[in-house]
This record gives C-alpha cells, sequence and structure tokens, in this order.
C-alpha cells in the first residue's frame, strides 16, 4: 500500500468544477450540421458531466492507494496529465510513496506544472548506485537480481530527469556518466542531451552501425530518448534494418523526436512486413503531427489486420483532426484483452464528443484497474477541455 491516505471528498467534483446544476438550454436536435452522436439535449449532456466527473475522480483517488504500485504510478502519471491545479495536492502526497517509481511520476507531474518539489528526491534516485559487499567480486543470484532492479530504477530515474529539465539536475547526471552500470551512463547521456547540455553522443552514433541487432537498438533508443531532430538523418536508414526490433525502435524514437524529417522512414514503416514495426510507426506519424500522414494512416485504417493497428491509425488520424467515427473503438471497449481496451480509452479521447463520453463511463467499471484508472482521466481530460 502507499505511504499516504488520500479518501476522496465528498466535495471532490467541485475542484474541477463538476457536480454544478446545468442551466436550461434550447434543444440542438433537427439542426442541419449536428451529428447524430451529438444530439443530445444540452440539458441532458450538461447533467451527464457533472455525474462524470467525479466518478472519474473517485478512480483516481482509490488507485492511489491500491496495493499494486504499477497501478499508484500509472494513476500518479494521469493525475499530472489532467494537468488541473486540484491534482498538486494529490501529486504531493505520492512524493511520500514508498514505491521509487510513484515518486518519479509524481515529481514529473508535479515539474509539468511548474512545481519542482520531487526532483531532488528522483536525482537522489540517480545517485543512489548499489554497492558490493565489501571483498565481494561475484554477487549471488538474489543479490545480482536485487541490483539489476536498483538499476533499473535509476535508469527511469535519469531518463525523468532529461524530461523535467531542472538545471539542478545537471551536476547529478554529468556525474552518472562516469556510473559503473552502461545502462546508466547511456540514459544520463540522452538526458543532459535533452536538457540542451554538451555532451558527446558519438558513442550512441558509432554503435548504429554495430553488427550486434542488441546494441543497434539500444543505441536508437539512447538518441530518441535525447530528443534531437538533428539525429533524424542518422536514425532513418535504420528504418530498413534486417532486424524487425531495430526497425521497431527506429519508429518508436522518431516518434519521440516528432520532427516532421522523419516522415518519409515512418511512412515507410507504416507498410513493413512485421506488425510491430507498423504499429510503432503509425503511432509516431501520429505523435510527429503532420497533415501530411493523413493518407498513409487513411490506408492503415483500411488494411489494418487487427484492432490493435486499426485503433492506432484511427487515434492518429483524430490526433490530425480528421473526422473519424467511434465505431471501431465503442466496439473494442468490450475485447477480451485488457490492452486493447486500454488502447480503445486512448482512442475515444482523441476522438471527444458525447459518444465517446459515453462509452468512457462504462470503462470506469471495467474489471482491470489499469483501464478503469485510464479511462477516468480521459474522461477528465475531456470534460474540462473547452467546447
Amino acid at each position: 500500500m502507499g505511504a499516504f491516505s488520500l479518501a476522496a471528498p465528498p466535495e471532490c467534483g467541485a475542484l474541477f468544477g463538476f457536480g454544478k446544476k446545468p442551466k436550461k438550454e434550447a434543444s440542438t436536435e433537427g439542426l442541419p450540421g449536428v451529428k447524430p452522436e451529438r444530439q443530445v439535449q444540452p440539458a441532458a449532456d450538461a447533467q451527464m458531466r457533472a455525474r462524470l466527473g467525479p466518478a472519474a475522480i473517485k478512480v483516481l483517488y482509490s488507485a492511489m492507494e491500491h496495493e499494486d504500485p504499477e497501478i499508484r504510478s500509472l494513476a500518479a502519471q494521469e493525475w499530472s496529465r489532467i494537468g488541473n491545479p486540484a491534482a498538486r495536492g494529490v501529486l504531493e502526497g505520492a512524493l511520500k510513496d514508498k514505491n521509487a517509481y510513484v515518486r518519479i511520476a509524481a515529481a514529473g507531474g508535479l515539474m509539468a506544472m511548474g512545481d519542482a518539489k520531487g526532483v531532488k528526491d528522483v536525482e537522489s534516485i540517480v545517485s543512489r548506485a548499489p554497492k558490493l559487499p565489501g571483498g565481494t567480486t561475484r554477487l549471488a543470484p538474489v543479490d545480482e537480481m536485487r541490483f539489476i532492479t536498483l538499476n533499473k530504477v535509476r535508469v527511469t530515474a535519469a531518463r525523468s530527469l532529461g524530461r523535467m529539465g531542472a538545471a539542478s539536475s545537471r551536476d547529478v547526471l554529468e556525474k552518472a556518466l562516469g556510473d559503473d552500470v552502461g545502462a546508466v551512463r547511456d540514459a544520463a547521456a540522452a538526458a543532459l542531451a535533452r536538457m540542451g547540455e554538451p555532451v558527446d553522443l558519438q558513442d550512441f552514433v558509432f554503435a548504429l552501425g554495430s553488427e550486434d541487432p542488441s546494441v543497434r537498438q539500444q543505441a536508437v533508443r539512447a538518441l530518441g530518448e535525447a530528443g534531437l531532430k538533428d539525429k533524424v538523418p542518422l536514425l532513418a536508414p535504420l528504418a530498413s534494418d534486417k532486424e524487425y526490433p531495430v526497425r521497431a525502435e527506429v519508429m518508436e524514437a522518431l516518434g519521440k523526436i516528432g520532427a516532421e524529417e522523419a516522415l518519409g522512414a515512418l511512412t515507410k514503416g507504416a507498410t513493413d512486413q512485421n506488425e510491430l514495426v507498423r504499429a510503432k510507426a503509425i503511432e509516431a506519424l501520429g505523435l510527429v503531427g503532420s497533415r501530411e500522414a493523413v493518407p498513409t494512416l487513411q490506408t492503415a485504417r483500411k488494411t489494418a489486420g487487427n484492432v490493435y493497428v486499426e485503433l492506432l491509425a484511427i487515434s492518429a488520424l483524430a490526433r490530425l483532426g480528421v473526422e473519424v467515427g467511434a465505431g471501431e473503438a465503442q466496439r473494442a471497449v468490450n475485447q477480451k484483452d485488457p490492452d486493447a481496451r486500454i488502447l480503445a480509452v486512448g482512442t475515444l479521447e482523441h476522438i471527444g464528443g458525447t459518444a465517446a463520453l459515453e462509452n468512457l463511463e462504462t470503462c470506469l467499471t471495467d474489471p482491470e484497474m489499469k483501464v478503469r484508472v485510464r479511462a477516468a482521466a480521459s474522461l477528465l481530460k475531456l470534460l474540462t477541455e473547452k467546447r
């Protein structure tokens, strides 16, 4: 369990402006240009919105007390994504959580709101390198697993510092460049580059040509984390790498960088023979945000061989402002696979509208807590958007 209590106050809906009595408005039924899914009486629509806000907030509050730290970490990320000042208190509480991943997520969310309260804790996670017991040259299997776990947290913390971009983190990250663990060194270098600090990335560039596909993949990941547009020409040729994990990593990295210069490589990836590569490319095209990707995405939607690829294409089109129906996403919320339902939730958020709100409401009672958390955050994002 988390180290703090977050029982939702009865008036929590008021924090977001929900629960107010809706005003009477004239009906829009029958007016030209009003789509069927939006043909809802304004008063009824306002009542639905007033109901959904507190229900969604209740889900997110309960998730912060969940016994599974992955759920608490996800909830912290979603609270920060909502972008409402009301989330600040929740995230400040999460800084006291016993799980490092939850604290890292909370610190990132607060920093996005301009509050650097959690940065020092994340810096300390990076700095706390596990030490071998005195005189020990080889670890027992249990200790080795503990070291691996601790260093994974340090890598996550270093990447988070790069995204937060606090000036105070520079010294910690520069020190981490000399860490004994390669993954920590790589994460620190990428983080510094992301912050605009002068750092030598030539080792990563050289590694792109390695004969070992795992080395190429790690180099691509690091350059993607660095987020530098001038590295796109170096990454793009690996869209034709003979190993599909490398090609998939390239698509994800180009999406993180988000430069229009990547459109050629991503368009190629959208027709790759490997499904994972296609999925990563389609998602990345939505992140780049160029209308030039619309024809590729429309083709991907029509030729998708499964619900995942189809939803990714629909979501990307919606991100680009293309009007898409909510039908496929509505059906996907009933898929047996929770990952498909989570993807459907994200798609409904990008589509928006009354039909999306109604379907997201059903997801608040999903048997999987991850789906409920994602649905709650998507609802709050839609409810707080200006209409």
